[in-house]
């Protein structure tokens, strides 16, 4: 597998912005952090986003906080999917119920694990969404998950109208 160092732009189109905007804040109303995945294709240092993807999780709330598992069934149903589609995964987004930062657990366990790959964390329960104020962005390099500063990230992931 080849990474995705050489990526300087992620462009993602609108239908895709609107259905994780919705799944974020449905989860958000429920009080629970919501896992997405992002899925495209390579043209030169590009990556097109094609497909988001919702996969089955489990939401916990824990005294020390909440948090999503996906298990391995679905990573492994994902992966078929993604060989017979012809597509890669190269962004993962989640919500916080407040604000957006890497934790703990998102850098031990991400399920985007090839280098150059983006994790996006939304604030609030993704209220004012991917677009919204507060998000954070990271991209998975040698030594793990480096916090990208927000005019980079604007310029990285370009949302289309």
């Amino acid at each position: 597998m080849s990474t995705l160092e050489a990526i300087r732009r992620f462009v993602v189109p609108a239908i895709v912005v609107r259905a994780i905007d919705s799944q974020l804040r449905v989860g958000g109303r429920e009080r629970v952090e919501r896992f997405v995945l992002w899925s495209g294709v390579r043209e030169q240092d590009t990556f097109l986003v094609r497909t988001a993807h919702v996969p089955r999780q489990t939401a916990y709330r824990l005294s020390e906080g909440i948090c999503v598992k996906v298990d391995g069934n679905e990573l492994h149903r994902l992966n078929v999917w993604l060989y017979e589609h012809n597509e890669e995964l190269g962004v993962q987004v989640h919500s916080h119920p407040t604000g957006a930062y890497h934790s703990e657990t998102d850098d031990t366990f991400p399920i985007i694990t090839v280098r150059g790959g983006l994790s996006l964390v939304v604030p609030d329960f993704g209220r004012t969404g991917l677009r919204g104020r507060g998000v954070a962005s990271y991209r998975l390099g040698v030594s793990g998950w480096e916090e990208i500063p927000f005019e980079d990230g604007k310029q990285l992931v370009h949302f289309e109208e």
